[in-house]
């Protein structure tokens, strides 16, 4: 076999593969328990959060008309409630996937690490150590935005996006139709963006991983280097290949932030475009109340579609990572235990001397 050096980039995927994401679920289960708790608390605040513009609309069409002051501050009290318990979940739901998502990156770095305990030489000849150095910490750092975050608030806003349409239907079907105007457009550029990405962060974990190499083959041959005063030349590779690392960082942020800006502004020409027809039909067939409701509706609708883009954005870059860390686990050790071999019991390393004896 052929060994990698920190110049040459490693061989990528060709297509997008979401098994990837089938074996990662495998260590989310475990955790199954604790996911459904958490995520029973995010529902709980978003079903929560749902009451604020519809105690708005309640306010304007009703409340202050009549000059109700009675149900005024019934409804201020039940919204200020509504508030301490948001808190209270937003609090929890912090600390509990942020323990979640660590636990599961944990439970990652020991399999990666004891796999690599029964691999042979040949597998630690081909490559540089520090190319599989960065597989068992860096890579995996990089995949606790998407466990600490991701999994469970995907879950969450697409909940959050379902109760949304329900209440948004329940307000004025017209407007609601109306907002959805440009989703069409939302999913045709996630379609146009995901290869680029992909392909960006795949690019990138190689110039990481041929960065990081160099730097572990630098310090560990320090006393070569400055026995044959390869200093400044050791210097001029590692400005090249930082240099290659920094363009594909570029390239890939580019790529990246082409999404979010996208949504944010579909957000925002659909707000636009719903305050042009509502005032139009004010006293016609929508009140105030529905309008400023149905507005305030519209943001808990596109904040959770905003970060599920982000979301999207978190998945296809771990993609690039989980294909190395997958890679590393799925190489075959050569030398196996047979199906049946006897465990060896602990070793105390203490030698007892029995029917000997000196003189």
């Amino acid at each position: 076999m052929a060994r990698n050096t920190f110049d040459v980039d490693e061989t990528l995927e060709k297509e997008f593969n979401w098994s990837h994401y089938k074996r990662l679920g495998a260590y989310i289960k475990p955790y199954k328990k604790a996911v459904f708790k958490t995520l029973f608390v995010i529902i709980l605040a978003n079903l929560v959060s749902m009451l604020g513009p519809y105690f708005t609309k309640i306010a304007i069409d009703q409340v202050i008309p009549q000059k109700n002051l009675s149900l005024l501050l019934i409804l201020g009290a039940i919204f200020l409630f509504s508030l301490v318990i948001i808190g209270w979940c937003m609090r929890y739901r912090i600390y509990a996937i942020t323990e979640i998502g660590q636990d599961i990156l944990k439970d990652m770095r020991f399999s990666i690490f004891e796999h690599l305990q029964k691999l042979p030489f040949s597998y630690f000849d081909s490559r540089p150590h520090g190319k599989i150095l960065i597989r068992v910490v860096n890579y995996i750092n990089t995949l606790s935005d998407l466990l600490s975050n991701g999994l469970i608030n995907l879950i969450s806003d697409l909940f959050n996006v379902i109760i949304t349409l329900i209440f948004m239907l329940f307000i004025d079907v017209k407007l609601t139709l109306y907002s959805l105007l440009l989703l069409p457009v939302l999913f045709v550029m996630v379609l146009f963006i995901q290869g680029k990405q992909r392909k960006a962060y795949q690019e990138l974990s190689n110039k990481q991983s041929n960065l990081n190499a160099y730097i572990h083959e630098s310090i560990s041959g320090i006393k070569i280097t400055q026995s044959f005063a390869r200093e400044d030349e050791n210097f001029q590779i590692f400005n090249e290949v930082s240099e290659e690392y920094r363009q594909s960082f570029m390239k890939a942020v580019r790529v990246q932030y082409l999404l979010w800006p996208a949504v944010q502004n579909i957000s925002v020409i659909t707000t636009c475009f719903i305050y042009f027809v509502g005032i139009r039909q004010l006293g016609v067939s929508v009140t105030t109340g529905t309008l400023i409701a149905f507005i305030g509706y519209i943001n808990n609708f596109w904040n959770p579609v905003i970060n599920i883009g982000n979301f999207y954005n978190s998945l296809i870059t771990a993609t690039a990572y989980l294909e190395r860390i997958f890679e590393t686990m799925d190489v075959v050790p050569e030398i196996q235990d047979a199906p049946h071999a006897i465990a060896l019991p602990p070793i105390k390393g203490t030698v007892d001397f029995q029917h000997v004896y000196f003189r």
